[in-house]
């Protein structure tokens, strides 16, 4: 398979997760909204339950709003054509590294090297 290929097989893989994620969203946001509807009955007594509930689908819903991101941004690089070329040196991403992180911009070399500068230096430890 040609690279060119590949990369149209990623981009199809990334609008699936696109639309799974949204279809997810839209139900977490009517359970987070559910919720809300049941802390305002007075017969709730549940609240630490509700808090953590509320907690969680929050953060589920921030996580999802994340994801979403990373693919938006992902699918932009594949439109202007530098999809799979790192952002710092230039050079093609290999494939592997993009069927496992198709949001990757750098490189192995680099991302260790961007880890590490942004988590304190040479002395700190990548968590690659």
């Amino acid at each position: 398979m040609t690279r060119v290929n590949e990369l149209l097989r990623i981009r199809e893989l990334l609008q699936r997760r696109r639309r799974e994620i949204l279809t997810v969203s839209l139900g977490t946001h009517r359970e987070l909204d559910a919720l809300k509807q049941q802390e305002k009955d007075p017969e709730y007594e549940e609240g630490a339950q509700s808090e953590l509930a509320d907690y969680t689908l929050s953060s589920l819903v921030e996580a999802q709003r994340r994801e979403i991101m990373l693919i938006d941004a992902a699918l932009r690089r594949m439109d202007e054509n530098v999809f799979g070329e790192c952002v710092d040196c230039g050079t093609e991403i290999p494939m592997e590294r993009l069927e496992a992180m198709p949001f990757a911009i750098r490189c192995e070399e680099d991302a260790t090297s961007h880890e590490l500068e942004t988590r304190g230096g040479r002395m700190a430890t990548s968590s690659l």
